[in-house]
């Protein structure tokens, strides 16, 4: 074929090969899903591995919300953390020592059979799935990527059919598959939640490397030292400092009054001295 002449998609092909693709692979997915929590053991988290995170999620908390605290209230609370044996004659809370997990991770039998578990789910669905789309729905050209490609690609986008002609940027049922399940990730997440056990891309990333497992654990130590940097690096700025002339206004004015209270005050003092002298000369011309 020309590489000018479009393939125009046979309605029965839409409705026989693309649509219950669509449709087993997401029966696929959904079973995948509920398959692997199924095989997923609750962890339940000791108090040695909780109160490391507490606590670094309480220093971080602080100097977030430093702004809504006086600074002598920041300065006790970054002490708190902060402190010095040799300096300050206390150890700090992110001054403790704690033990690292991430390179006691990989060691660990629970976390690797774990990730075993992850990665037999994932290969034993896909070779089943890469079975039945080869077999029911081989041999169809099902899209066409709307820019060109170079002959690299044929390779990729073009499984199942041997046509030297055809051009790059139609795509095959069986190459389909594979960006159809890494393309329908928001949508399972939809179905399934957020955090969906059934993610594409997480197994292939643990597929591909087993250092995908220890990179996720709390290096408490390291954690530590960078909340550490951070609190004594924070400046502390206090956003309610003038909070009561921002939210009430300018207090009112008091001087005048006084001023008047004052004047009447001496007026009527005068008044009364000026009485007191002239009754006191009535008097007096009385007496003469």
């Amino acid at each position: 074929l020309h590489s000018m002449v479009e393939i125009i998609l046979d309605p029965s092909i839409r409705d026989w090969v693309v649509l219950p693709m669509v449709i087993i692979f997401g029966c696929s997915a959904m079973v995948r899903h509920y398959v692997t929590l199924l095989l997923k053991s609750e962890k339940m988290a000791s108090v040695e591995q909780l109160m490391p995170m507490n606590t670094v999620k309480r220093a971080q908390i602080t100097r977030i919300n430093s702004k809504f605290i006086t600074p002598d209230a920041f300065a006790m609370r970054k002490h708190y953390f902060t402190a010095s044996q040799k300096k300050d004659g206390m150890k700090g809370a992110l001054r403790e020592k704690v033990k690292s997990e991430a390179m006691n991770q990989m060691m660990n039998p629970n976390s690797m059979l774990e990730m075993m578990k992850g990665n037999m789910t994932f290969m034993v669905s896909n070779f089943v799935m890469m079975g039945l789309m080869s077999y029911f729905f081989g041999g169809f050209v099902l899209a066409k990527v709307p820019f060109s490609l170079t002959q690299k690609f044929k390779m990729m986008l073009q499984r199942g059919i041997e046509l030297n002609t055809l051009d790059v940027s139609y795509v095959s049922s069986v190459s389909w598959y594979f960006l159809v399940s890494f393309g329908m990730r928001g949508f399972l997440s939809l179905i399934l939640g957020e955090q969906s056990a059934s993610d594409d891309t997480k197994a292939m990333q643990m597929q591909m490397g087993m250092n995908a497992g220890p990179n996720m654990a709390f290096d408490a130590p390291k954690v530590y030292k960078q909340e550490r940097v951070s609190l004594r690096l924070h400046n502390h700025d206090w956003a309610l400092e003038f909070a009561e002339k921002k939210l009430l206004g300018e207090p009112i004015p008091e001087k005048p009054k006084a001023s008047a209270a004052s004047s009447s005050y001496s007026s009527t003092t005068t008044t009364t001295t000026t009485e007191k002298r002239a009754s006191k000369y009535t008097k007096i011309s009385k007496r003469k």
